[in-house]
Parts: structure tokens; C-alpha cells; sequence
């Protein structure tokens, strides 16, 4: 099945030149397109279909968050000119070491890779992806610290001295291309990528109070998803929240509430679960139970 027009009309919530989410999951889609009758995109869900190929988003500058879990995807050529990603969800799919080269340069803050068992097959899995992506925040729910990536780094270097050295899956020294070379300034800039390259330069120094600040990125970035969300798949009926960012602010006051709600938002924000997490929200529930979680 393929994209058309009419097709994008019956998935958005409002006219197509305007429309910031979509949801085209379990369509037996096998490439994405007409993407430019969008051009304010800022999410869209591709889950379960049949897409072998990241489609080419220099159309769409604006989106910030991709889903193609559970597809068939082996290339990622369609990202190359890509600087930043909020989200970029490639779970269940067929990706191999060499695709990763093609997002090297691209900062992401949320990214997942898990299911594609051309990665998965190495016992080193996790420490090969933060090795070959220096850019990205997070690795399959997991937030990647600083004292993560000085771990890897360590370990190539002893490993490098050891009888059997573990290989880089990505060469440090590999060429890079001149469209590259200046990616800051020809690849495809929207308004949240321009935010977030303003407040993190590419050569900040890793430490913990980086670390801190970006925990807090990637909570705003996070509040900001589910209220893109929650007011398309409510049609506008549900006022933003900030509730979200009010629990990592007010964590250290108490602590032992605070966890027991952000451990149920994490069950609920997942892909089968949202419509839970929406209805919690909606009936008050949330704000309820977190009287004493707002700053």
C-alpha cells in the first residue's frame, strides 16, 4: 500500500498544511511519502508495516519524532541529511553496523534500536552502539551518562592491549563526506532542532552537571511529545499538562511518591498503554494522586 493524499486526509486531525501528528501504523505501508503536503509535521507513528527504507525528510524539517518499530527497514540513507531527532524509534526491524554510519552526525536524544538482530547478536551490543554514535542521549530507555561513555571508551582501549581486542564495529577514521563536513549549516534544520543546538554545543564537556541538564532536555522534550499527543488524539478537549517536568523538579522533596508515579507513567507511555496513560490524565487522576508533586 502507498501513501496518498486522501489517505492523509482520513488520519489528521485538521487540514493537512497544518497537521503536526500522524498516525499511519499497521497500513501495510512500503515507503512513506506526499510527506510535503505536511510541511509542519512534527511526529508521525509508522509502526507495523512494511517500510525497508527511512524515507528522505529534507521535505520535512520539522519533525522531531519518527516511529518505525516494527517494520522491515535496512536502510538508513533517507536520514543522511538529518542534524537532530527528538525520538527515533527503529525497535524490531533489520538494520546491520554499517547503516549506523549514515547517523553518526545526527544528534539524537531518544533513541531505540533493540529487535534488529543483526545488533543484537553481539554480547557487546550496547557499548558498540555508544561507540559508533557519540551523539545520542539515550539507548533504548536507558539514559547514557557520562561516566557511560568514559566506561566504553575505556574499555576499547584495554581491550585493544588484550590478547582478543574487541573491534570497533565503525571505524574512528572513516571518510567523511563534504555535504557533511558542513551538516551544521545544509542539513535540515526545524524549530526544535534549532532549540536544542542553541543550549548544547556539539563539543560540551561531558560531566555530571551535563548530564543533569540534558535529564532535564529530555524531560521537557518528553511533557512536550505527550502533550502533542494527547491534544490531537483528543481533538484539542484536554488542556496541556506539565506534569512530567513537575516530578523530575520536585523529585528530591519526595522522592518515594515521585518514583511511583514517574515508574507508572513510564508503563503507561508505552505503545500499547497510552490510551491508559490519556484516560488517567483526562479523569484527573494523575493530578490527584500528585497534590503534593507541583513545585
Amino acid at each position: 500500500m502507498r501513501i496518498t493524499s486522501q489517505l492523509l486526509r482520513s488520519r489528521a486531525s485538521r487540514p493537512l498544511h497544518s497537521v503536526d501528528y500522524l498516525d499511519l501504523s499497521n497500513l501495510g505501508l512500503v515507503s512513506l511519502e506526499r510527506l510535503e503536503l505536511c510541511p509542519k509535521l512534527q511526529t508521525v507513528i509508522l509502526r507495523g508495516n512494511k517500510i525497508e527504507s527511512a524515507p528522505d525528510l529534507r521535505i520535512c524539517s520539522q519533525l522531531w519524532k519518527i516511529d518505525l518499530a516494527n517494520n522491515v527497514v535496512r536502510s538508513l540513507e533517507g536520514l543522511y541529511s538529518v542534524v537532530a531527532f527528538g525520538t527515533l524509534i527503529l525497535a524490531n526491524n533489520d538494520l546491520d553496523w554499517n547503516e549506523l554510519e549514515k547517523i553518526r552526525h545526527v544528534h539524537i536524544l531518544d533513541l531505540c534500536l533493540h529487535g534488529n538482530p543483526r545488533l543484537e547478536i553481539d554480547a557487546y551490543y550496547r557499548m558498540h552502539v555508544i561507540d559508533s554514535l557519540p551523539l545520542i542521549w539515550m539507548l533504548d530507555g536507558r539514559i547514557i551518562t557520562s561516566a557511560e561513555r568514559a566506561q566504553v571508551d575505556q574499555f576499547f582501549k584495554d581491550s585493544a592491549l588484550s590478547e582478543r581486542p574487541v573491534r570497533h564495529k565503525l571505524s574512528k577514521n572513516q571518510f567523511v563526506p563534504s555535504l557533511l563536513k558542513n551538516i551544521s549549516v545544509t542539513g535540515v534544520f526545524g524549530k526544535k532542532a534549532e532549540h536544542l543546538m542553541r543550549r548544547f554545543p556539539v563539543k560540551e564537556k561531558l560531566n555530571v552537571d551535563l548530564d543533569q541538564r540534558r535529564l532535564m532536555y529530555l524531560t521537557y522534550c518528553l511533557q512536550e511529545e505527550v502533550n502533542l499527543a494527547m491534544k490531537n488524539m483528543t481533538k484539542g478537549r484536554v488542556a496541556p499538562s506539565q506534569l512530567i517536568v513537575n516530578l523530575i523538579n520536585y523529585r528530591n522533596e519526595d522522592k518515594q511518591r515521585c518514583n511511583m508515579l514517574l515508574l507508572m507513567l513510564v508503563v503507561c507511555l508505552s505503545a500499547l498503554n497510552f490510551p491508559i496513560f490519556l484516560k488517567f490524565i483526562t479523569q484527573g487522576r494523575m493530578q490527584e494522586n500528585c497534590k503534593g508533586c507541583t513545585p
